[in-house]
């Protein structure tokens, strides 16, 4: 492992890297960078993190990951417990939050059935009383001999009632049109997620109608990938993605900018709020992506 480390370190030195600036561009903590320089893997959370991390060292510093952990095979390959403990935690990270929703609702039910006996003695009270009051004015109206109509059917009436009587019809229509126009609602704009600029590594998106509670979603897919999301320059998620599972963030009202990076992108879905987000074409080939995404107001 020693001549692994001295290949990366060499190689580092060579870019003129720091390992500051390595731990920038990789977002891994430097402490674990130097353990992989010095070949203290024991270090590292396990040996599943020591392949990742050497891979993506070397990627960044201009080697081939992937030929490197070849050519040397006594580098630990990952335990099953590890990749099964993390699938685990996944798996059961929001489990709190469904048994809270639920024993809150079953704490609210006997008040809500209260409400809705309430409010169903309120409407059939209402309606008793908007039946009788009626049943009592109408024959009222039917024994006023004031209500009967005399017709006139002397020759001499004027016939222009005829033409008093249409007019009002024709603004009747014109208030109908006038009120379905104000009626009609300006519909919200769709999300749209569009390409702004792309070096071949870094592609910065604008996203227009987004809204809070909506979330960007990196799913592995046939293979592993090392993941990290940062919102508005604070780091919500850092983790190996294995096969089928995924890292998050959601969308709030104040957020403007999410950045994504990606150790693995052939083996990484990058969706947000259901819609897939293509990788630019000038980065076809490269390994690491970093996905930058503004929200515009």
């Amino acid at each position: 492992m020693n001549e692994v480390g001295e290949k990366l370190k060499e190689a580092r030195k060579a870019k003129g890297y720091t390992l500051e600036d390595l731990q920038q561009m990789t977002k891994i903590q430097k402490r674990y960078l130097i353990a992989v320089e010095e070949g203290n893997l024991e270090v590292l959370p396990g040996n599943f993190y020591a392949r990742a991390f050497i891979k993506q060292y070397a990627d960044t510093v201009g080697l081939d990951g992937e030929q490197l952990l070849k050519d040397h095979a006594d580098i630990a390959a990952p335990k099953s417990e590890e990749i099964t403990e993390q699938v685990r935690t996944t798996q059961t990270r929001t489990k709190p939050k469904e048994n809270g929703m639920i024993s809150t609702i079953q704490d609210s039910l006997p008040t809500i059935l209260i409400i809705v006996f309430v409010v169903a003695i309120a409407l059939a009270f209402y309606f008793a009383v908007r039946g009788t009051s009626g049943s009592n004015e109408s024959p009222s109206v039917q024994d006023d001999p004031a209500s009967k109509v005399e017709v006139d059917s002397s020759e001499d009436a004027e016939p222009s009632d005829d033409n008093q009587s249409e007019e009002p019809a024709a603004d009747t229509e014109n208030e109908e049109e006038a009120d379905s126009e104000d009626d009609v609602v300006e519909e919200e704009p769709a999300l749209s997620i569009t390409q702004e600029s792309s070096d071949g590594r870094t592609t910065t998106y604008a996203v227009t109608g987004a809204e809070a509670g909506q979330s960007l979603v990196l799913t592995a897919e046939d293979g592993e990938s090392w993941v990290s999301i940062t919102v508005d320059g604070n780091t919500v998620e850092q983790q190996l993605l294995t096969s089928g599972n995924s890292a998050s963030a959601e969308l709030t009202e104040d957020t403007e900018t999410i950045k994504a990076v990606i150790g693995n992108a052939a083996a990484t879905k990058v969706e947000f709020n259901g819609q897939t987000v293509e990788y630019a074409e000038e980065s076809a080939n490269a390994v690491r992506q970093d996905m930058i995404f503004e929200f515009k107001k």
